[in-house]
């Protein structure tokens, strides 16, 4: 694996599962890819400045009647490939699975990614 500089910014905030607010610098490999991952999750495309492609656009894509599971878990598998290069040589896994909420009329979007034994769930309604 390519020797890395695993330092960055720590981005937790107040309401966080996993939120330490003593935190101003992130030097853990997996908490640094976690905070990475959750940012292309929470993020639309053109959000970013010089960035136009970064980003999941989950809530878009989530009522997109043309779209498959396996589609939009490519489409976040190629955001992991170009913004975490971190990643490279750590094993991970990533699904995404969409369920109907009967009693809401909706459906929502459930992403789990896994690397290194942390766990790390979306849901996206």
């Amino acid at each position: 694996m390519t020797n890395f500089n695993f330092i960055d910014f720590y981005i937790g905030y107040p309401g966080h599962p996993m939120y330490r607010n003593t935190e101003l610098i992130e030097d853990d490999l997996v908490r640094v890819i976690v905070q990475k991952y959750e940012m292309i999750i929470f993020t639309n495309k053109g959000d970013i400045l010089n960035e136009p492609n970064f980003g999941g656009d989950l809530q878009l894509l989530l009522h997109e009647t043309r779209l498959s599971a396996a589609s939009i878990e490519g489409d976040l598998k190629a955001q992991i490939a170009d913004y975490i290069p971190e990643i490279d040589g750590v094993g991970y896994e990533l699904t995404v699975e969409f369920f109907d909420d009967l009693t809401r009329h909706q459906e929502y979007m459930v992403i789990s990614f896994t690397i290194q034994g942390y766990d790390v769930y979306a849901t996206i309604s």
